[in-house]
């Protein structure tokens, strides 16, 4: 429980809370933290506050006995650094939401384009197969500039979303991968299209198929026809590539012998589709159709490598944990302070510091800060959250749709 105390009777150790006065009329970039120094102490002084909060239990000191007169080097520049400190971090984060508002803009023209297409060829539109490739190579070159932005659409997918958000989810993490694996333009084309298609089998089932999280055993079995059913929805309509058919009849091939719908071992898939496999599997994970039953992209890596890890081709699934980091952007952690955050840039070479945004309800949604590990603020993870393990307001806090766009590097 916070207590308040004279500013006074402050000491380094203590962990306060600024939480009652406005964001923006102090030069500290968190709201909540512990006093790691002298300096410290003096710009809460020259804040002009008598008094603030402190909690006792986060602090690993006691306050003074009495007020008196703290013992501080003269005062110097560190609080007018601090605030331009945060000025910077206030515009880089607006050039972020620019950015992010233009790729928005287009995930949303691709994610329409993607569901007339595929109603089109549900109804054996001939020139569908054309649209569905002009689109897929169109979007393939659009994110291959920056697809790392897009994965923002990615881990975070709303429940209600449904298969077409899907679609383009797989198609760009296919790409990803596949830019990773040093793919050719050509493979690249084929590979876009056929992530986009990969499920396209799904669109002849019944409705109570495709959108229950549980199924019944007469269910399933219906379900595990929808590589098949693509493949033939596909060969009725022009100019169709075999290669994108083969990524559709095998995304569900698994190299240890136990996928479907032929029970294919490692050698006899494509490699395409084993791109494809990996991208589907894990955005199942993490978007699961019962969102209680959703894994945090952390979470989600960490089941395909320890339990799900023969199903895939080794390299590859190496290389995609290696390339979406240790915290995927848009995992939510739980930091050393106790407060909440999500993950919203990796850097390969400290993957266990990202830069990450943090729940505070002090500070307005659309100004909250972008903070580095270990160098904005002294946290640490300590773990992470599932999807239905966040609070609604929390989650609306930190959905990287209406706050920021992620930026993996590498």
């Amino acid at each position: 429980m916070l207590k308040e105390i004279s500013v006074k009777r402050l000491t380094v150790g203590m962990y306060v809370s600024l939480r009652e006065i406005p964001w923006f009329s102090h030069p500290f970039l968190l709201s909540n933290f512990e006093i790691r120094n002298r300096q410290e102490l003096r710009d809460i002084i020259d804040i002009g506050r008598a008094t603030v909060l402190y909690d006792p239990q986060k602090s690993r000191t006691t306050p003074l006995a009495e007020d008196r007169p703290l013992e501080v080097s003269p005062h110097d520049t560190g609080s007018t650094t601090k605030f331009r400190r945060k000025r910077e971090k206030a515009s880089e984060l607006r050039a972020r939401r620019a950015r992010f508002n233009e790729v928005r803009e287009e995930f949303g023209k691709g994610l329409g384009k993607s569901k007339w297409i595929l109603e089109a060829l549900k109804g054996g539109e001939p020139s569908a197969a054309e649209d569905a490739r002009r689109m897929a190579t169109a979007f393939g070159e659009k994110f291959l500039e920056d697809v790392s932005l897009a994965i923002q659409h990615i881990n975070l997918t709303a429940a209600d979303a449904g298969q077409h958000f899907h679609s383009l989810n797989v198609m760009t993490l296919s790409l990803m991968l596949g830019k990773q694996l040093g793919l050719s333009r050509e493979d690249m084309n084929t590979l876009s299209l056929g992530a986009l298609l990969h499920d396209v089998g799904q669109l002849l089932l019944p409705d109570g198929i495709t959108t229950s999280p549980r199924l019944s055993k007469a269910g399933w079995i219906l379900f595990k026809r929808h590589p098949l059913t693509g493949v033939q929805l596909l060969s009725r309509l022009p100019g169709i590539d075999p290669a994108v058919m083969k990524i559709v009849y095998q995304h569900h091939e698994q190299c240890d012998g136990r996928g479907y719908p032929k029970a294919l071992t490692c050698d006899a898939i494509a490699d395409l589709s084993k791109i494809v496999a990996i991208a589907d599997v894990y955005d199942r994970l993490v978007n699961a159709r019962d969102v209680k039953r959703g894994l945090a992209p952390h979470k989600a890596l960490a089941l395909m490598f320890t339990k799900k890890r023969k199903e895939f081709q080794g390299e590859y699934l190496e290389t995609f944990i290696k390339m979406l980091g240790v915290y995927p952007p848009g995992t939510v952690c739980r930091f050393s302070s106790g407060d909440v955050g999500v993950v919203v840039s990796v850097d390969p070479a400290n993957p266990l510091l990202p830069e990450v945004v943090i729940y505070d309800a002090n500070i307005p949604k659309y100004d909250a800060m972008i903070y580095r590990l270990g160098e904005d603020i002294d946290l640490t993870i300590t773990g992470t959250l599932n999807p239905g393990e966040i609070d609604r307001e929390v989650k609306g806090y930190l959905d990287s749709r209406s706050v920021v766009q992620y930026f993996p590097k590498g």
